[in-house]
């Protein structure tokens, strides 16, 4: 195995995973209103997504959908729409309790409550599905983890080897993005803890939208 394409992937996959995408911000939403503990359900099934992602592109599986157009659309078009709805999710609460203060902003936003606590399983999957609604990741492993394999080494191998470093970098990470959240929600106001919410669930929205309108390569 060649060491050197192993560094190199490692400093890639750190730096993609330190960028806020769909799930960073899952998790964050989920440390402030269900709690770090419970959040980490959902990071436990963004690392199973990128596990799966490992083994379909060591089986070719991914090449195949990122190259048939219709397959490409039909994850682009219910990623988008899957994530806009998480936003919009996330966006409501904000909404309803402006709505029931008479259109006020900020009157009683400080006695928002916290959402009641979701099944772990619930959440699992609602991180795997988040992961693996986004074609992005499908195009990662077809575009870009191939320019750090050797084909002419034990290629099942190098992919355990590079699934098992994104998994030891990606996890700390969102246990810090998760830490730091659900830490930030004990100390400032509920109506603090609403707007977050509401801004990371418009990002995602965006990010549902530019998903929807990007044209495959």
């Amino acid at each position: 195995m060649d060491w050197s394409s192993v560094a190199a992937f490692a400093a890639t996959e750190f730096l993609l995973c330190l960028s806020p995408g769909p799930a960073v911000l899952l998790v964050v939403g989920l440390s402030m209103r269900q709690g770090f503990w419970r959040s980490q359900a959902a990071a436990t099934g963004i690392l199973a997504t990128n596990a799966l992602y490992f083994a379909l592109s060591a089986a070719g599986v991914a090449s195949l959908i990122l190259m048939s157009a219709t397959l490409f659309n039909v994850v682009k078009i219910i990623g988008a729409v899957y994530l806009a709805w998480l936003g919009i999710k996330m966006i409501a609460p904000l909404l309803s309790r402006r709505k029931g203060e008479g259109g006020s902003a900020l009157a009683g936003a400080a006695n928002l409550k916290r959402v009641t606590p979701e099944a772990p399983f619930r959440l699992f999957f609602r991180g795997f599905s988040v992961q693996a609604a986004n074609p992005k990741n499908l195009a990662f492993f077809v575009a870009i983890l191939p320019q750090f394999v050797n084909p002419t080494g034990d290629v099942a191998m190098q992919m355990v080897v590079f699934g098992g470093i994104s998994v030891m970098l990606e996890l700390p990470i969102l246990l810090i993005y998760a830490l730091a959240f659900s830490a930030l929600a004990r100390v400032v106001t509920e109506r603090a803890v609403a707007w977050l919410e509401a801004s990371a669930g418009g990002i995602l929205v965006m990010l549902g939208a530019a998903l929807a309108l990007q044209k495959r390569a």
